[in-house]
């Protein structure tokens, strides 16, 4: 006997069929479940973006004075030392007090001077580093993450009004052999001599003003207008640039905790 099987119903599927459009809609679903997570996953990487665009920014802000902050921290490390360094954050200079490295009148370091000085450059190589171009290391700077940078620091001899009384050897004379005295114990004769910028120069210069610079606010022949000044001078950067690093910090904090 034959058995026929009864035509298919006009406009049904053809056998086969459901099975295909069945296969293609959940197709069409998975597509539409992978793009919804993909979405999502650009939202929330857009919204991490935003949020470190504003930390850096809210840093930034917090870095409005950089030289400040750098000229503090090195003045700290000196303290030690020197306890009657005054520390000016907002020119950005350290003084060194005339009556702990010279005699008055005189040009030569005392004993007392000169260990002063060698005591300070222990401190200032423990600081420095982290703010010097050649010096910078990878890790042990957090009090940095800005990546500042020292162009140079002056050393910078001043005196107070009163004339000196050896014919031409004047205030400007004596204000510069000081300079240069200290320049010689504190740079020549330690490693700071080999600290250099981001465009390989020394970063310790002298330079002297003699009576021209007097503190202001004082008389001109008071004591303290006889100082050597150490002067921080920062490379220049842009916020932009002041900006990716501490992205770059932040990033490198997030892949140390992870």
């Amino acid at each position: 006997m034959t058995r026929r099987t009864a035509p298919a119903a006009p406009g049904a599927p053809a056998r086969g069929e459901g099975g295909y459009l069945a296969s293609a809609s959940d197709l069409m679903i998975g597509l539409l479940f992978v793009f919804i997570i993909l979405v999502v996953v650009l939202a929330l990487e857009q919204r991490r973006q935003a949020i470190e665009i504003e930390a850096s920014k809210n840093e930034l802000r917090g870095q409005a004075d950089p030289r400040g902050k750098v000229t503090d921290t090195i003045g700290q490390a000196m303290l030690a030392a020197m306890p009657t360094v005054r520390i000016d954050p907002v020119t950005g200079v350290i003084s060194l007090p005339e009556d702990v490295l010279f005699p008055i009148g005189r040009a030569e370091l005392g004993a007392q001077g000169r260990a002063a000085l060698h005591a300070a450059v222990d401190g200032l190589v423990e600081v420095l580093p982290c703010y010097v171009a050649n010096q910078k290391v990878a890790s042990g700077c957090a009090g940095n993450r800005a990546g500042h940078e020292i162009d140079t620091i002056y050393i910078e001899g001043h005196t107070d009004s009163r004339p000196m009384a050896r014919g031409a050897y004047d205030n400007t004379s004596l204000s510069l052999d000081r300079a240069r005295a200290v320049h010689a114990a504190l740079v020549e004769q330690s490693p700071l001599n080999g600290y250099r910028n981001r465009l390989a120069q020394p970063l310790f210069s002298f330079s002297a003003y003699g009576d021209k610079r007097l503190l202001p606010g004082i008389d001109p022949t008071d004591a303290r207008n006889r100082r050597v000044d150490l002067r921080i001078v920062l490379t220049y950067r842009t916020p932009s640039e002041l900006e990716a690093t501490l992205t770059r910090a932040r990033a490198a904090d997030a892949a140390a905790s992870r």
